[in-house]
């Protein structure tokens, strides 16, 4: 995960690829949650172009990384009090401190499940007898 400030705005972008999240959500939509011990839901990630939302229970991509790796990113304007370098850091601390871990572990596990799904579709794929 990457975090850049370029004047009043901040931009956040996840190892997590936009179409490993979009696969996900069709195939395997556990895959992108972070679950208790007791299997309740804790917190997940999605994509949707242009909605991008933080919330403690959750994120939600809004946008995808124009250097051709596919990455979802986030972009959010810094509020006007946020006057200093050291207050705009702060603030973006504040907004993802508390959904930071969850990320970093869907980071490690997502490509995972997306590759096993992309396997099993393509064995599919491969069983098909065209007649």
């Amino acid at each position: 995960m990457k975090i850049t400030i370029n004047a009043d705005a901040y931009a956040i972008t996840s190892d997590l690829k936009v179409a490993d999240i979009e696969l996900l959500k069709k195939y395997d939509p556990d895959a992108l949650k972070v679950k208790d011990e007791d299997g309740n839901e804790k917190f997940a990630v999605s994509y949707q172009e242009g909605k991008a939302c933080i919330a403690p229970f959750g994120v939600t991509f809004g946008g995808v990384s124009r250097d051709g790796e596919g990455k979802a990113t986030i972009t959010g304007a810094i509020p006007s009090e946020a006057k200093t370098t050291d207050a705009a850091k702060n603030y973006i601390a504040e907004k993802i401190g508390g959904v930071i871990a969850y990320l970093r572990d869907l980071e490690e596990s997502v490509p995972t499940a997306a590759e096993a799904v992309r396997e099993n579709r393509q064995s599919i794929i491969d069983a098909i007898d065209v007649a």
